[in-house]
């Protein structure tokens, strides 16, 4: 009822008036009646009831809040003073806007990636099983790691499968091949249908598929699955499950968005029994309360007992020669260096964000100081300490209120942009919006600038002394200590900026050093067309000669193009990822041969040209002839293979074993090395074979330009097809394009970077100038009284540089050591910060110095040509 009565108090104002005229009108009328006069009656009748004005306001008193009265009075008067402020409130406004803003974005993409959970049941007890190099395992090694070990519930097997996919509206989507309890493991409930028969073994197929729920509602849903089918590859597939649209699944590899689900044993081409088939990615589930660590020793033990039955095969030199190790599933999907990545841009938007403070609480200290006047008034006429705190808190609310509805609109609209322009690849990006979490983290936020700031402002201006500044004497009292508050914030606005400058720089000379490094070939005007010709009209069935006939054929054809200098064909061309490696001896250490003990080298088949197309330098010996072709093996290596393998002396003419062979082959050549996984890993060793040896079903063709090499892009693709056309194409991109993508997340965090040191540091300029300006307008008459005394301008601009420049040098010096801190602790995520380390820091230290000490000299040269005998007279 109170509350009612609150928000109608002008009606029930109106109703107590009406009340307290009848009780004066009633007490006229007895007076009357004891003969008194009609002035006389209402005399008495007013001394005896009181003031009306003073009685409704008991009354009100006694049947309200008066907190909400008071608060409500509060923000009123709030928003009257921020309007008259215009230009301070604007300023404010977009300080904390531009702070609260960009530290909500950050948070929603992080929320979204990493700590909102998987759509799965119990998906933290989900883990991925990665070996050493390849991450691949074949299909008896993980049904071995399922019997001997006791702490999976379940181990699951999937790979990609590239193939012609019809469906009923046309061609499209993308296959996986998964063991059969692949969704079982996964924890994905199946909404229609049901799921792979698990029976066992693997070979089985059953002709049947499981659909996303994104292609089942693409080809008209419903919940009937009878006659419901797809063709893959001409062959006709049974739709039986469907997943509910929810539970997308994502993550690295093959789990990018995949539509379709297919037993492993309905590819022809799978060895599910050959234990050196490494084609295939693990994921299991724990049991549960097992932890990663538990699971990862008793899969060591696993291991251990493989090796002493396998013991070429899982031996030192094997292709499982390290143990296995263990990942947390969201981390596979999220990929490793994401989580970091969103980390350190989640701090540089902090720190962006205690900048942004601590200009608002400079603004706020030299506004709060131009109303101790009013402040004093106030308090002359009975306002006390905590009402004028109130007072502030309720105008730094409505001001970080209003700028943070600002930061969420700005951060919907960043987060926005980048979900749709598909600005950044990073997994689960699609879910990131300015969710419930990220609102209370922006409110929570929101709530300690505002203490923060109504603290600090407070402590200077709300002080024992108010009244002193009634008679103008405490404008000098408290200006040390007001000069000195601005100046420590001061410093520390250039402290943090030169920590966000110094990463900022790192992260840009990263992506330059990475993308300008020695590669060991030239990117430039190098083209990527990759061909599959498993089960096409090419090839129909597999056969050696066919494929090498058709690989050599499309080269000869593709290198009579206009626009193209050269073409050569390789299974894995360099930044690939995904290389082979086969057992391997040399003829200079053959015990290896019976017990390998070292790793075994990337293997690349190539035709004839390849190092000449991608610009790979022939160090020593020879490159491949049409005669290697028919006669004995013969084999080229990197210089790391060279140097490992025969140090000291020449390569040439050397043997070595490979299982790619199952024979030996004699070194005819020695080239530079290059850079096979990414732009980051050194390279390591590396063997070339002549395609005709062991031609793969499908290739990737490097074809040299003269010009833009994405422009061929189509013409090349038309040519192919012409003369098969169910052939299916991938790798389509330049070798520009494919070091981009790789570096898309770095990139991406540089730019981060870069705005956020931008923003920094021209928000401590600002800073500084702004203090500056204001403390030289407190300083006009002892300006004029230096000038008058005999000062020039030019000591007046050097006494304030001198003075204001300790604190700016101090809080750079602060910053640089923070800065070195940081550069430490970035070195595990960003690709070279040692080496740049001193242009870095050298660098930052002089993109703030310089405009800060222009932003020292500009108020100082201004304060200095003014007249004195009217700043005299002013003050």
């Amino acid at each position: 009822m109170r509350l009612i009565r609150y928000f109608r108090r002008q009606h029930w104002d109106q109703e107590r008036t009406r009340e307290i005229e009848a009780h004066l009108a009633h007490e006229v009328d007895d007076n009357l009646d004891r003969g008194m006069s009609p002035e006389e009656a209402q005399r008495r009748a007013y001394l005896r009831l009181g003031s009306a004005t003073r009685i409704r306001e008991q009354i009100w008193t006694m049947n309200s809040f008066s907190g909400i009265e008071a608060l409500v009075r509060d923000l009123r008067h709030g928003c009257r003073q921020l309007v008259r402020s215009r230009w301070f409130t604007l300023t404010s406004v977009l300080t904390i806007g531009l702070g609260i803003g960009s530290i909500a974005a950050i948070f929603g993409i992080l929320d979204a990636v990493l700590i909102e959970p998987l759509p799965f049941a119990q998906p933290d007890r989900l883990v991925a099983i990665r070996t050493v190099p390849n991450d691949r395992a074949s299909m008896p090694t993980i049904q071995d790691w399922q019997r001997r070990s006791s702490s999976f519930q379940s181990i699951a097997a999937y790979r990609n499968w590239s193939l012609e996919i019809r469906t009923p509206l046309g061609s499209g989507g993308s296959v996986i091949e998964v063991s059969q309890n692949f969704l079982s493991t996964l924890g994905a409930s199946v909404e229609v249908g049901h799921d792979f028969v698990q029976t066992g073994n693997e070979r089985d197929c059953f002709q049947q598929v499981v659909l996303s729920g994104r292609l089942w509602k693409q080809l008209g849903g419903g919940t009937d699955l009878r006659g419901r089918t797809i063709e893959l590859d001409r062959r006709t597939f049974r739709v039986a499950g469907v997943l509910p649209i929810a539970q997308t699944i994502e993550g690295p590899f093959a789990l990018d968005h995949p539509d379709i689900f297919v037993p492993i044993g309905c590819d022809p081409n799978v060895r599910v029994a050959e234990r050196g088939d490494t084609d295939f990615l693990v994921i299991g589930r724990l049991h549960p309360g097992i932890s990663i660590g538990a699971a990862t020793a008793d899969l060591k033990h696993a291991a251990a007992t493989l090796q002493k039955d396998y013991p070429r095969m899982y031996g030192g030199g094997g292709i499982y020669g390290h143990p296995p190790k263990i990942l947390p599933w969201l981390t596979v999907v999220t990929g490793t260096s994401t989580g970091p990545s969103l980390f350190v841009a989640f701090g540089a938007c902090g720190l962006l964000l205690l900048i942004a403070c601590a200009n608002l609480a400079n603004l706020m200290l030299a506004r709060n100081v131009r109303r101790r006047h009013e402040f004093a008034v106030r308090a002359t006429l009975g306002a006390g300490t905590r009402q004028l705190l109130r007072q502030l808190l309720a105008e730094n609310a409505m001001l970080v209120i209003v700028g943070s509805l600002t930061g969420v609109l700005l951060a919907s609209g960043v987060i926005r942009i980048l979900r749709e322009a598909r600005a950044l690849r990073v997994p689960r990006l699609e879910h990131a919006s300015i969710s419930v979490p990220v609102l209370l983290f922006v409110v929570s936020v929101a709530s300690i600038v505002v203490i923060f700031v109504t603290l600090l402002s407070a402590r200077r201006t709300l002080h024992s002394g108010l009244l002193r500044d009634l008679a103008g004497h405490g404008r000098s009292s408290d200006s040390g200590s007001l000069r000195r508050t601005g100046r420590i914030l001061v410093a520390a606005q250039i402290a943090v900026s030169t920590v966000l400058v110094a990463c900022a720089s790192w992260t840009v000379a990263s992506v330059y050093t990475l993308l300008h490094q020695p590669l060991g070939f030239n990117p430039d005007n190098l083209l990527m067309v990759g061909v599959d010709i498993q089960h096409s009209s090419a090839l129909p069935a597999y056969n050696a000669v066919q494929a090498a006939s058709f690989y050599r054929a499309a080269v000869d054809t593709l290198g009579h193009l206009p626009g193209i200098t050269s073409v050569a064909a390789t299974k894995n061309p360099p930044l690939g990822f995904a290389v082979n490696q086969y057992d391997f001896c040399s003829d200079d250490h053959v015990d290896q041969c019976a017990n390998p003990t070292v790793v075994a080298p990337d293997s690349y088949d190539i035709t004839n040209g390849y190092f000449t197309t991608v610009g790979q330098t022939l160090l020593e010996g020879r490159d491949f002839t049409e005669g290697d072709n028919s006669g004995a093996p013969v084999v080229i290596v990197n210089h790391v293979l060279a140097e490992r393998e025969w140090p000291g002396k020449s390569a040439i003419g050397h043997r070595i074993r490979t299982g790619e062979l199952n024979g030996w082959a004699t070194v005819v050549g020695v080239v530079g090395n290059v850079h096979s996984y990414s732009l980051e890993a050194a390279p390591g060793p590396d063997l070339y074979l002549p395609l005709t040896y062991a031609p793969p079903t499908h290739m990737v063709f490097l074809l040299r330009t003269a010009d833009d090499p994405g422009a061929h892009l189509e013409m090349v693709r038309r040519l192919i097809q012409s003369q098969h056309r169910d052939l299916l194409f991938f790798h389509l991109r330049t070798m520009r394009q494919e070091m981009s993508n790789e570096l898309e997340l770095r990139t991406f965090l540089m730019q981060v970077a870069v705005v956020f040191g931008a923003l920094s540091l021209a928000l401590s300029i600002l800073g500084v100038y702004g203090l500056l300006a204001y403390e030289v307008s407190l300083r006009r008459k002892e300006v004029g009284i230096r000038i008058a005394l005999g000062s020039s301008q030019r000591e007046i601009v050097q006494l304030v540089l001198r003075q204001e420049s300790r604190w700016v040098i101090g809080g750079a010096a602060l910053g640089l050591i923070a800065a070195m801190v940081s550069g430490y602790a970035l070195q595990a995520q960003v690709y070279g910060v040692r080496e740049n380390s001193l242009t870095v820091l050298g660098g930052s230290l002089v993109l703030l110095m310089v405009p800060a000490l222009i932003a020292i000299a500009v108020p100082a040269n201004q304060v200095a040509q003014s007249d004195p005998m009217q700043a005299l007279r002013t003050d």
